[in-house]
């Protein structure tokens, strides 16, 4: 039985009241103490199993419904309830809270084993632990992947639609980035031809129905995921295979930088362009990118402009959550301090001391 002492006794409770009887004639209906009844209500004890049935013919109701069984739980449920638990585990900002919060995201999993958006809501739960427990060792960012590696597959077997997609793409990245190259491709060509995006019909609904809020939301919620999108498109485009000459990543890099301070994505652009104007020999260039790229990285976390975006995307910080991972951040620090051609920039005072923030931050 999922449902707690606590969340049973407040329904017989309300049972009972809405068909107007005591616990004193609840209690002789089943042939029990009153008290019995009182501590049911009270969560201090559950019926015995083969009260229930009889319980629930007392209360003219069903048992699913004296169990409160749900196969499945509301979109919006879902976003809410998974939101709680991560805010509250930030909030708490300790491994214990991060502990709990996971315990408590299995414990929802294992009550609703077939509702396909809490798996993917869950999925992108552990990438958010990777995220932000920076403490947290090798082997259990390897269990947290191979966790949402299973709910992923699990989606693929159950789902349908978009978050069968959705999961098929992730999937095929998290193989690509593994090595399984063959693996990655038979999964993305599995993947149907784009059929359209139907989210501009869908506000056209909306506003003929007089509800701009909802159209508003909807296309504010596209907005965000097509940036994003371009975001990943130039930021693929800055790969040195794909862009070997220095002037083109600065070009791609200005432009990606542009999108950024726009729309208000968070800007690592600095990075590349340090790269290109070390191999154009501008050194002092080079060095103060280095600066802003560390102002970045330790700096807070970069949301959506509230103008434009509120209230489809949130837009609301956190207190205790970085705008970068420790393990990003330990990632720069190790390519800096372990790469010879960055050894020429160690000679401007600027440069060494935001290698120095940068060391101080992880």
């Amino acid at each position: 039985m999922d449902t707690t002492p606590m969340e049973l006794g407040t329904k017989i409770a309300a049972l009972r009241k809405e068909k107007g009887l005591t616990q004193e004639q609840l209690a002789a209906k089943l042939g029990i103490s009153a008290p019995a009844v009182s501590k049911w209500e009270t969560g201090s004890s559950c019926p015995d199993i083969a009260l229930l049935c009889p319980l629930a013919r007392a209360l003219g109701t069903n048992l699913d419904t004296l169990l409160q069984f749900e196969q499945t739980l509301p979109d919006k449920e879902v976003v809410e309830r998974i939101n709680a638990l991560i805010q509250s585990a930030l909030h708490q900002g300790t491994p214990e809270g991060w502990q709990q919060a996971e315990q408590e995201l299995e414990q929802l999993l294992r009550r609703y084993p077939g509702c396909t958006v809490l798996q993917f809501n869950a999925a992108a739960t552990y990438d958010a632990f990777q995220m932000f427990v920076p403490a947290a060792g090798p082997e259990q960012r390897s269990r947290w992947q191979q966790r949402k590696q299973a709910l992923l597959e699990e989606i693929r077997t159950t789902g349908g639609g978009a978050y069968w997609q959705s999961a098929t793409i992730q999937l095929a990245s998290l193989a690509v980035s593994q090595g399984e190259l063959e693996k990655g491709a038979a999964l993305l060509k599995e993947l149907p031809e784009q059929a359209g995006d139907p989210s501009f019909v869908w506000a056209q609904y909306y506003l003929k129905k007089e509800q701009p809020e909802e159209a508003l939301k909807l296309t504010q919620k596209q907005l965000y995921k097509l940036l994003n999108q371009m975001q990943t498109c130039l930021i693929t485009l800055m790969n040195p295979q794909l862009m070997p000459r220095p002037e083109q990543l600065l070009q791609v890099s200005r432009a990606c930088r542009t999108l950024a301070q726009t729309f208000g994505l968070m800007d690592l652009t600095d990075g590349p362009m340090m790269e290109a104007y070390l191999r154009m020999g501008e050194v002092q260039k080079a060095a103060e990118c280095f600066v802003r790229y560390v102002d970045h990285l330790t700096g807070p976390m970069v949301l959506p402009k509230e103008e434009l975006f509120a209230p489809g995307v949130v837009c609301q910080k956190p207190e205790t959550v970085e705008g970068t991972s420790a393990e990003l951040r330990r990632m720069v620090l190790k390519e800096m301090e372990g790469d010879e051609k960055y050894r020429v920039l160690e000679s401007i005072p600027d440069f060494a001391a935001a290698l120095e923030k940068l060391r101080a931050s992880v």
